[in-house]
């Protein structure tokens, strides 16, 4: 169903996992301000929802995830991406990021994920791809800054990162596999059941956990060993007070699945 206005993004809840699907495949799911605008409120709501345990990012159609800002719309409006009085990059009102969420994501790259594609794609925790799939950054062929290249040294090496960078070309979800950016690659068809098999795993682990989890590693990254460590030990000490804490162990003594409270 439709989030609120025209159906350019698609929000589902399955169970406990959300599937948010951008809608403009005439546009090759391209982001103009409206669609950004429905994406920030898609996360909003799954950050809320405390029934909503993992998030899928995926596109209509298959032949684009996403083709990133939709230029024509920018050059007609006068470039929504240009604001002077805008302080954050366009595309984190567009992702989880921009609400500091520790609920976990996956991206289920579907066709092209192209500049602010791949940038949604990379803001997502977990990557599956279409084996169909082509995933490239080109702003170096129209002189246009990609700014959010910190966090990709964390998800490949230095010299696959700066291949992309610098040459601007396309790769294959395989070459992308190798690279370390993405987790899977299945077939098309395949593509929605892989995405929704690990999202309903970790919806089905400890929240409290998972959230904590994650929060500890994006938290601990730029870290030296000692700091991260006690980064880690901070964040999840409420962990070790929680009534899910004794709930986990309890179960696998009585050998029967945990009742998780979130407490």
């Amino acid at each position: 169903m439709p989030l609120s206005g025209p159906d350019q993004l698609l929000y589902e809840k399955k169970g406990h996992v959300v599937v948010i699907t951008m809608n403009r495949p005439e546009r090759m799911n391209a982001i103009n301000e409206e669609l950004g605008s429905l994406l920030a409120e898609a996360w909003i709501k799954y950050d809320q929802d405390d029934d909503a345990l993992c998030a899928i990012l995926t596109g209509v159609g298959d032949r684009a995830f996403s083709a990133g800002a939709d230029l024509k719309d920018m050059n007609e409006g006068g470039g929504w991406g240009r604001s002077s009085n805008r302080r954050t990059h366009p595309f984190e009102r567009s992702s989880p990021i921009h609400l500091n969420s520790w609920k976990p994501t996956i991206a289920a790259i579907n066709g092209f994920a192209v500049a602010g594609g791949w940038l949604l794609a990379q803001y997502c925790d977990i990557r599956i791809a279409s084996d169909t799939a082509k995933l490239s950054i080109p702003e170096v062929r129209w002189n246009l800054p990609y700014e959010r290249v910190s966090d990709l040294k964390w998800k490949m090496s230095l010299g696959n990162l700066l291949e992309i960078l610098l040459t601007g070309e396309q790769f294959s979800a395989q070459r992308c596999y190798e690279m370390g950016y993405v987790n899977h690659v299945v077939a098309p068809d395949k593509l929605m059941d892989k995405a929704m098999s690990l999202a309903n795993i970790i919806a089905d682990r400890a929240p409290m956990a998972v959230r904590m989890h994650k929060e500890a590693v994006y938290r601990s990254l730029d870290l030296n060993y000692e700091e991260s460590g006690n980064v880690a030990s901070g964040i999840m000490t409420p962990m070790r007070w929680s009534k899910d804490t004794v709930e986990g162990p309890k179960a696998f003594v009585e050998k029967r699945k945990p009742v998780w409270k979130n407490e």
